[in-house]
């Protein structure tokens, strides 16, 4: 799914089902840190980098329009994106750089805008807003940069002025590869040498590419830690393929690992040490995974080693996880899923960098815990699980859980994607059932394809179906227009459908009232009902469907039963396909989908309904409403179970409030 502005959208409920084994391999996206940074490392280099497999989330698009911002080109085909940058094209920019939800985006871009003349305005989203900057603030100040913020803690929106920078020696407080990043980006304008001393080693990939455009660093193991040293430098151009994202690939790996009798293997997803201590944890715990290949990438990968990933289902049993395993720890919200099947308390320690991620997630991830049935408890930074492995009880909604005793469950990610993922991968692994997941939206900025991939390996989801039925004019397609936009679903607007056929039989000569040529029409007929257009056997025809000749022709079609019967399949279709979403017409909720999630039916004045539809008199919208009553096939008619909505002198958003509070 995706927005009109080319931004990916997901439904903000899902619900996903347990109780059926995955099976088959899947590549998940291109890593989205290496994305990052292939996209800035580009647009600093004298000329035109080539960039394969980039991450298609909404955080990497935050970071590839930023770059076009500060003066790069950046041209996507679909399979490549080229940037051509250089120092002569890059300039602060005209106004502020929308990060979105995307810490990375910011870090790294302040790293940048500190060695560019002028002042850059980075600002986010309301949970990047609430995140701190201050561990970027100080070295960039120290570098001679100007960066203010909100607070102590420098919250967005965050601004950086670049000046002279010179070099400076930054050990971090705290394990990060985005501070780390920050400062080596800046480095690359500062006189002198610039060196950061890494206590524990974070993800590698900013130097990997600075030595891939031929950066004059230097990178040394110093015991745990690193030392990386960097000097001014002129950077070339390119050419990269961005390995599969083991963050990604971790939250498959648990799934196999804890859904009874699967197996699945992760193709293509890069395998550097700093990457893959998911995997040492689970192999502790017992797990049956495998890393396949590993040989350092081709000449047009750049950026290390990439293996294969393979998991197995079978017992797991609790352990010690230190945050020094996992610098980054993306994959602690998997592994906690993973903890909850295992038998025995598991004790992730020092945790406490959780709290300043995209959500607060160290207690979003106890709050999942206890949902799925896994007690878990915080002490300190500490972060214990009682694992629920081998107890065999059953749900407790009475309806059968894992044999692991999980059960189903309602969690709000509260739009962090790490923890709707892993709220999905508990679903699987509770066995039959279904549990519901609020806040889903939030994966789009890192894995759109995420559903896609979870019903390509065997699991089940889908978001939910809402039926809207009502007489003509009472404002279905506004509505449910809204209503799909603000819960990211897909909408069918099934009278486009009888309005084609409508269409098709006055072009072709056929009478509206001739019942087995129109019947014959509707079921030979192609039709796909958009958006964003509504076509019929190759014919583009939106705006021609609309015509008052076509509206006098309709309800003639619409009655014929011939006709809705093969239309009614082919709308039962469409939600089959896409998981759910929201349906409008004039029989949805009581023939269509009877057992909708919400079926809601909209009136309104009959005065009212005529002057919405200008093209049409008042007499002409009380004809079609007794035919709609009266006819023999599906008649209009609210479902007893609809919850009936009145618009009349009601704005939009008053009637789409109260529908989603239905929902809520």
């Amino acid at each position: 799914m995706s927005s009109g502005h080319g931004r990916p959208v997901l439904p903000e409920t899902v619900l996903v089902a347990g109780g059926a084994p995955l099976g088959g391999e899947l590549r998940v996206p291109g890593d989205k840190s290496i994305s990052h940074r292939a996209l800035i490392v580009g647009a600093l280099g004298e000329g035109t980098s080539l960039v394969r497999g980039l991450s298609d989330g909404d955080d990497v698009r935050r970071t590839r329009d930023a770059v076009a911002a500060l003066g790069a080109e950046v041209h996507d085909d679909g399979e490549v994106v080229t940037v051509t940058g250089g120092r002569s094209l890059l300039h602060a920019p005209l106004g502020p750089l929308d990060c979105g939800n995307s810490g990375t985006s910011m870090r790294l871009l302040a790293g940048v805008a500190a060695g560019l003349a002028g002042v850059t305005v980075l600002v986010g989203d309301a949970s990047l807003s609430t995140r701190p900057m201050d561990r970027i603030a100080a070295p960039l100040r120290a570098m001679g940069a100007g960066v203010t913020g909100s607070g102590a803690r420098c919250l967005p929106p965050l601004t950086v002025t670049g000046g002279s920078l010179h070099g400076i020696t930054w050990v971090p407080e705290v394990a990060s590869a985005q501070v780390k990043s920050a400062v080596l980006l800046a480095g690359l304008f500062a006189a002198g040498e610039t060196t950061v001393r890494e206590r524990v080693r974070t993800r590698p990939h900013t130097e990997e590419l600075l030595a891939l455009a031929g950066a004059d660093i230097e990178v040394a193991d110093d015991g745990d830690g690193r030392v990386v040293r960097v000097r001014a430098s002129a950077l070339r151009p390119f050419d990269v393929v961005v390995p599969g994202d083991p963050s990604q690939a971790a939250f498959w790996v648990v799934a196999a690992c804890v859904v009874p009798e699967s197996a699945l293997r992760v193709r293509g997803v890069y395998a550097g040490e700093t990457r893959t201590g998911f995997l040492s944890v689970l192999r502790r715990m017992g797990a049956r995974v495998g890393l396949h290949g590993g040989a350092p990438g081709g000449s047009r990968s750049g950026v290390g080693a990439v293996a294969d990933v393979t998991a197995q289902w079978g017992p797991l049993s609790a352990t010690v996880v230190h945050a020094s395993e996992i610098p980054s720890l993306d994959e602690v919200p998997a592994l906690a899923v993973a903890a909850a099947c295992a038998e025995g308390t598991t004790r992730f320690v020092g945790m406490g960098e959780l709290r300043v991620k995209e959500s607060d997630r160290l207690r979003a991830v106890a709050r999942l815990l206890d949902a799925v049935g896994a007690p878990a408890r915080i002490e300190g930074d500490d972060l214990l699980v009682e694992g629920v492995g081998g107890d065999g009880e059953e749900g407790g909604d009475g309806s059968g859980g894992s044999p692991k005793g999980l059960r189903h469950f309602r969690f709000d990610s509260q739009g962090d994607h790490r923890m709707a993922m892993a709220a999905a991968v508990a679903a699987l692994a509770a066995g039959p059932g279904e549990s519901r997941i609020d806040g889903f939206g939030g994966v789009a900025t890192s894995y759109p394809a995420f559903l896609t991939h979870l019903r390509h390996v065997g699991g089940h989801a889908r978001v939910q179906l809402v039926a809207i039925d009502g007489p003509a004019g009472s404002g279905k397609s506004t509505v449910s227009r809204a209503i799909a936009g603000r819960l990211g679903l897909d909408r069918l607007d099934t009278g486009a459908m009888y309005r084609a056929v409508a269409w098709a039989a006055l072009e072709r000569g056929i009478d509206p009232q001739d019942a087995p040529g129109v019947a014959e029409l509707a079921h030979s007929a192609v039709i796909d009902p958009g958006p964003p257009d509504v076509v019929i056997d190759g014919v583009v025809v939106t705006s021609a469907i609309r015509t008052p000749e076509v509206n006098r022709a309709v309800s003639a079609v619409a009655a014929n039963p011939s006709v809705r019967a093969a239309l009614v399949e082919r709308q039962r279709a469409w939600a089959a396909a896409h998981g759910g979403g929201v349906v409008e017409g004039r029989d949805i909720g009581t023939v269509v989908f009877p057992h909708a999630d919400l079926k809601v039916f909209l009136t309104a004045a009959p005065e009212e309904r005529a002057r919405r539809r200008r093209e049409e008199p008042s007499e002409g919208v009380a004809r079609r409403d007794e035919l709609d009553r009266t006819r023999t096939a599906s008649p209009l008619a609210q479902a007893a179970d609809a919850r009936l909505v009145d618009t009349t002198c009601r704005s939009v958003d008053e009637v789409v409030e109260e529908i989603l509070s239905c929902l809520r």
